[in-house]
């Protein structure tokens, strides 16, 4: 296992637990949705190959499909701001799907890099989420976790 590769299975394995053990329900959510994707990710790799970055690969946009979905439905009801950056990433990554299809020729690293990569920022608004509502517990008390409808 490549060190970068060993660096996002700690990073993602710390930021989930943390965001479990400390988070409210909002930032248990994003993790099961973050981890979701990182441990279906492997599972798909097993059974269909490894990843080729030539062509737009159907079960990575399924994957990123349901990801970008269910993170975005967290931060359109969530009172907190970091599932909208995490969204954001997300969709960066289903973004490059289309960027491939539309023009395939010589996308291949930045195919690689857009739908790979975009984990770490998931990653960091969910790490520092959950830090920021726990600086806000300890500085205002309980908050809604959720947004209320007018």
């Amino acid at each position: 296992m490549s060190p970068m590769l060993e660096f996002g299975w700690i990073l993602m394995f710390a930021s989930v637990a943390y965001a479990s053990w400390c988070g409210s329900i909002p930032e248990r959510q994003g993790a099961a949705i973050i981890a979701a994707w990182y441990l279906a990710d492997p599972s798909y790799h097993a059974i269909f190959g490894p990843p080729q970055f030539r062509f737009v690969d159907p079960g990575h946009v399924v994957m990123d499909t349901a990801e970008t979905l269910a993170l975005g439905y967290v931060a359109l009801r969530a009172n907190r701001m970091w599932p909208l950056w995490a969204a954001a990433a997300e969709l960066t990554a289903l973004s490059g799907h289309l960027a491939l299809a539309i023009n395939p020729v010589g996308l291949q690293r930045a195919y690689y890099a857009v739908t790979q990569l975009t984990i770490y920022p998931q990653l960091a608004a969910l790490l520092l989420g959950t830090l920021a509502h726990r600086r806000r517990l300890r500085r205002t008390g309980p908050y809604r976790d959720w947004r209320t409808t007018p």
